[in-house]
């Protein structure tokens, strides 16, 4: 892919402004340039790497800036703190299943379990390999701070708990949830599950075991008397 050009009439996207003759952003002079969302996206795989191989208490805005290959100062433009830049980044790693199976207006054709194994599948997708090396460094950061443990459920957990809800309800409507299953033990349960199985026994779950869990556990768990 061909560079963008470098922007000399003013501020770039990753480096300092026009004229600077590169003071004051000097980190940036030298790096590839990247901008808008690829500049982001950047950014964010590069901070999913470092918590993956470093952990959380390693990890610094200065060595996120050097694996995406951009300077400290385009982080923190979008990011002012480096809480913010690893929730962001770890969030950023849930919304492709979240949007293709809840936060979407589903077809008719759609009954909850497809979309109860869609998203079981895809989460158990995300959290396979290095990405689950970052998950567990974020969870592990979680238990030591109470303040970062009260933001990663408020910005994190809640979303993805609250979707899951709408899903019920949307099931108790077709008639394939009964109306007190609509309960936040529900998320817990698929959440709990992933977390032990995969994040702190380290075993991905295979598609015949998610297929268990909803079949044996989670759809009795839900259904109508």
């Amino acid at each position: 892919m061909t560079a963008a050009p470098i922007n000399i009439a003013g501020p770039s996207d990753n480096g300092s402004p026009a004229g600077s003759g590169g003071s004051g952003s000097g980190d940036d002079i030298g790096r590839q340039r990247k901008r808008g969302a690829e500049l982001e996206a950047a950014i964010r795989a590069a901070c999913v790497a470092e918590l993956a191989e470093c952990g959380y208490g390693s990890l610094t805005i200065e060595s996120v800036a050097t694996r995406a290959q951009t300077g400290k100062a385009s982080i923190y433009r979008r990011w002012p703190t480096k809480q913010k830049l690893v929730l962001d980044s770890v969030s950023d790693l849930m919304i492709g299943p979240l949007q293709h199976v809840i936060e979407v207006e589903l077809d008719d054709d759609v009954t909850t379990r497809d979309a109860l194994l869609s998203l079981l599948q895809q989460a158990a997708a995300v959290i396979n390999g290095s990405t689950g090396d970052a998950m567990r460094s974020i969870m592990s950061e979680s238990l030591r701070d109470t303040g970062f443990s009260e933001v990663f459920e408020c910005d994190f957990f809640d979303p993805r708990k609250n979707a899951l809800l709408a899903l019920l309800r949307r099931g108790v409507a077709r008639g394939e949830v009964r109306p007190d299953a609509v309960h936040e033990f529900v998320p817990d349960m698929i959440a709990g599950f992933l977390i032990h199985r995969a994040l702190l026994r380290r075993l991905v779950p295979d598609d015949a075991e998610l297929r268990q869990l909803l079949d044996g556990f989670i759809l009795p768990a839900i259904a109508p008397h």
